[in-house]
């Protein structure tokens, strides 16, 4: 069965539809040779009809048509065969004729060539024929209506059973070209970025309302959850003690099964309760969702893909490659950052040689000139120790960053409000002005790097306030709201000024936006407010 199923499928369409052609004149005629009572009028009419339709048949096998299989050239000849066809059904007993049986020949080659839309144009065209030879048959005072309704019907189911499957082909052949087109460069760029291409170009694959991806590290509960819908893609990091309550209050095992397969009603109400407990959408109620489970050297996890269109069984055949090549996205980005992470760090470590060799050695023979002068002169010593504490502290700064110590301990969550306060008044002393600082709400506990990112927006305001706006106080506030930082710089300054583009500062604005974040100006009499909005998401 398998050999003779390939054998057909790499059969050219065109030699197809020749050959049956053929076949269908041949044995036409060799029914009138055995049968020649039939029929009894306009027998001769009808046989000559037949050696022509005979000859086209003979013809187009010796001579094919070199189009595509699609091409409009081959539209005409299927109108002649429908004619021709007609006609010997008209001088063979109309509605009665046996051949009537081989009208479907038109409908059956035309959806092949054009799948739904030439099933539907060759049941129109049968149906004309069958309506131009049934009136006049109904009208000559034998009616034979009966013959007429059955062989309309007929001829519309086939159509639209011949329809389903030619549009279920061209729903295929897009979706195999549309996998066969994935991203090959999703994996380059911010994980957000390539996650949002990456499902989207899934979720145009399967024909899905929603697409959900869990994955985690395959030694530690620590990983990721992303949803995605047609509005956009949201991203959540899990920490192992959510991980494990989450899903293990919800019982789903979706990570242990890397076949695809049907969500059960019970996974349905789990997947619905982890969704809630994350303030993520959920499903409608009728819908239904396929998973798929995939590991790698370094994650594991699943593709839920919910709502996808089309029948369930080719679903799951999509949502189990689509999951795998996932995974080895997944894998692939995580090489690529370990990629450069390996050059950052010779870079890093060629940049401290140069610091250390030249910024570093100045900046401690400055220190030990300040402490000297500080010792020669008391009555300055308070200033000058001031002077070397900043001395001091870019070195450290500087140390740590060519040393990467920041890499390091950066998803080391930290105390923020207590950072912000020591950065406040470092940078009180820095410029010589009042910087107050106040935290609103709760103490707030995140990532190192975050807070740097933070501490390097407050520094920046503040500088652009003494440096541009002439200000003598500084008053610095933060607040988490949500999943977001909300940031205020105010002054006494005298602002951006009459000759202001309205940009506000440039630095400032670009750091912002590079972590997904958003600035808004106040410009005041009484000088300017920066208010600055960071989404934690983003700025991790």
């Amino acid at each position: 069965m398998s050999r003779a199923r390939n054998a057909l499928l790499i059969t050219d369409p065109n030699r197809l539809i020749s050959y049956g052609r053929l076949i269908t004149a041949v044995f036409a005629v060799i029914a009138i040779y055995l049968d020649p009572t039939q029929p009894i009028r306009y027998r001769t009419e009808a046989q000559d009809v037949l050696a022509v339709y005979l000859a086209l048949a003979i013809l187009l096998v010796a001579l094919p048509i070199r189009r595509p299989v699609d091409s409009p050239v081959h539209f005409a000849v299927h109108v002649l065969d429908t004619v021709i066809l007609g006609w010997l059904a008209f001088l063979t007993n109309e509605l009665t004729s046996p051949f009537f049986s081989f009208l479907p020949f038109t409908l059956l080659a035309m959806t092949v060539r054009w799948g739904f839309m030439g099933a539907m144009i060759g049941a129109v065209m049968l149906e004309g024929v069958l309506f131009a030879i049934g009136i006049p048959d109904i009208l000559d005072g034998e009616s034979e209506l009966n013959f007429l309704i059955i062989r309309t019907v007929y001829f519309l189911v086939c159509a639209v059973m011949l329809g389903y499957f030619g549009a279920y082909r061209e729903s295929s052949r897009e979706r195999l070209a549309r996998l066969a087109s994935w991203p090959m460069d999703a994996g380059v760029g911010d994980r957000r970025g390539w996650l949002t291409e990456l499902c989207g170009h899934s979720g145009a694959v399967t024909g899905c309302e929603s697409l959900i991806l869990i994955w985690r590290e395959q030694d530690e509960p620590t990983g990721f959850i992303a949803h995605w819908r047609k509005e956009g893609l949201r991203l959540l990091p899990l920490d192992p003690v959510t991980f494990r309550s989450i899903f293990a209050e919800a019982r789903l095992d979706f990570m242990d099964r890397t076949r695809a397969s049907l969500l059960q009603p019970d996974e349905m109400a789990g997947l619905t309760q982890v969704l809630d407990a994350l303030d993520l959408p959920r499903p409608l109620p009728h819908d239904y969702a396929v998973r798929s489970g995939f590991s790698g050297l370094r994650f594991r996890g699943a593709l839920i893909v919910v709502d996808p269109a089309g029948r369930p069984e080719d679903a799951l055949a999509l949502t189990e490659i689509i999951a795998a090549r996932t995974g080895s996205e997944l894998e692939h980005v995580e090489l690529v950052a370990r990629r450069a992470d390996s050059a950052r760090a010779e870079e890093r470590s060629r940049l401290g040689q140069d610091l250390h060799d030249s910024v570093l050695q100045d900046l401690t023979a400055t220190s030990l000139k300040l402490r000297s002068l500080a010792a020669r002169q008391p009555e300055v010593a308070q200033d000058l120790k001031v002077i070397e504490d900043l001395v001091i502290d870019q070195q450290r700064r500087i140390r740590r960053f060519v040393e990467k110590q920041r890499d390091f301990d950066a998803e080391q969550p930290i105390d923020m409000a207590a950072d912000l306060r020591r950065q406040a008044d470092l940078l009180e002393k820095k410029w010589g002005v009042t910087v107050a600082f106040d935290w609103h709400g709760r103490s707030t506990h995140l990532p190192r790097n975050i807070v740097e990112e933070v501490i390097a927006l407050f520094s920046e305001a503040t500088a652009n306030a003494v440096r541009h706006g002439a200000a003598t106080r500084v008053a610095l506030e933060a607040r988490r709201v949500g999943s977001a930082l909300e940031l205020g710089v105010s002054d006494n300054g005298h602002g951006l000024g009459r000759t202001a583009s309205g940009v506000g500062p440039v630095s400032l604005r670009s750091r912002a936006i590079q972590l997904g974040g958003s600035i808004a100006l106040d410009d005041r009499p009484d000088g300017l407010r920066v208010t600055m909005v960071i989404p934690l998401e983003e700025a991790a």
